[in-house]
């Protein structure tokens, strides 16, 4: 009996092993794991979003030790669980503030008010993902041998289990419990994406996660990947342009650029963000610029702009919601021989709040240009 104390010592350490880290993801998956280092799950935290950390070096919860945004920006960093603490300057928080396992091991989302909730599956090494040709399989790793072991077989991951049967990884409501919408502690809508899928066949995944070239996996090879570059302030911009349509109408009075929103939620939905239509004239060797049309949600409380968690009412609101059209009349006559340049671009931060925010000449307050399209007459 004294070896007991021993094998309970070795299950308990066991049971306590470090989870799967986004190194070990990286020997079989290293396309993914590059393009995760230029994501935004990868920039999550304060220590590599200016923008969150902007926005945390002011909030009151700094001053309490309650870190409440860790839900969704930091999941990885277990030691932060149920607003304990503030976040560290670990490698947990700078490398893998939402890690691979963070998003593959959601099994359901919980809908609240306040807001969404991921139910993170408890089992060590099961993964969720999706593949339409396999959709209901789980292939789970076993080892068989032969010829008194000389000749062995495996099937599936040596690393871990794959469940292709979730329907939130093919619907693209697995982004829905951090991404739908949030409240801050007044009960006030900070942010609502408005999902609308009207007959649209787009998702979360389809669009910010196109498939591109490369193998998925070096254990067995496959001609395409889903991007893990997932953001629309990087490498996705081309590609999610095609979700707006923007076309011109001349008139005898002016003309009017009618902009078609396909995406399933509303564009920009946070209250930092602006975006602007940009329309510029080209006649006769001169550029003459009109004045932009701005879409934005501007929250506050007693009537002016103020910090989200001090906001209780919406002050104007001008974004432009799921599947909209949204039209735009310009009073200039256009003549033969214009080129009339249409952008619709935006600003991570509000430059008006840029300034409150210490962030003024960083790279949040450059104009990204989403889609553009000349005219010529």
């Amino acid at each position: 009996m004294r070896y007991f104390p021993l094998l309970l010592l070795f299950i308990s350490f066991l049971a306590a092993k470090t989870p799967l880290e986004n190194t070990t993801c990286k020997a079989c998956h290293p396309i993914i794991f590059a393009e995760y280092q230029h994501s935004q799950h990868a920039k999550a935290s304060i220590w590599n979003d200016p923008v969150h950390k902007a926005v945390w070096d002011k909030h009151p919860n700094k001053e309490q030790g309650k870190y409440t945004c860790a839900k969704c920006h930091t999941p990885s960093d277990h030691s932060l669980k149920g607003g304990r603490g503030v976040p560290a300057g670990n490698t947990v928080q700078k490398d893998e503030p939402i890690s691979c396992q963070g998003c593959h091991r959601i099994e359901s989302i919980e809908e609240h008010v306040h807001a969404n909730r991921n139910v993170i599956q408890a089992k060590p090494k099961y993964f969720y993902s999706a593949d339409a040709k396999r959709k209901g399989e789980k292939v789970i790793f076993h080892e068989t041998s032969s010829f008194f072991g000389l000749f062995k077989k495996t099937t599936g991951s040596p690393y871990h289990d794959i469940d292709y049967g979730n329907d939130l990884f093919y619907t693209g409501k697995m982004c829905l419990g951090c991404h739908d919408h949030k409240q801050n502690g007044k009960g006030f809508a900070l942010c609502d994406l408005g999902v609308k899928q009207g007959d649209s066949n787009a998702t979360c995944i389809s669009c910010h996660m196109p498939q591109k070239p490369g193998t998925m996996v070096n254990l067995k090879h496959t001609a395409t990947h889903a991007s893990h570059d997932m953001t629309i302030h990087r490498g996705t911009l081309a590609e999610l342009s095609r979700y707006i349509k923007l076309s011109l109408k001349p008139a005898s009075q002016g003309f009017t650029i009618t902009l078609h929103n396909e995406a399933t939620h509303t564009l920009f939905a946070q209250p930092l963000r602006v975006a602007q239509l940009r329309v510029s004239i080209h006649r006769d060797g001169k550029t003459t610029v009109l004045p932009p049309r701005q879409y934005v949600r501007v929250i506050g409380t007693q009537g002016k702009p103020s910090m989200p968690w001090l906001a209780d009412t919406v002050l104007k609101d001008t974004s432009i919601k799921a599947l909209e059209t949204r039209e735009e009349h310009f009073d200039t006559v256009l003549k033969k021989g214009d080129k009339v340049e249409i952008v619709l671009g935006y600003y991570l931060v509000n430059p008006k709040v840029a300034g409150k925010l210490g962030l003024e000449g960083d790279v949040s307050t450059a104009f990204r240009v989403l889609t553009k399209k000349v005219v010529e007459f």
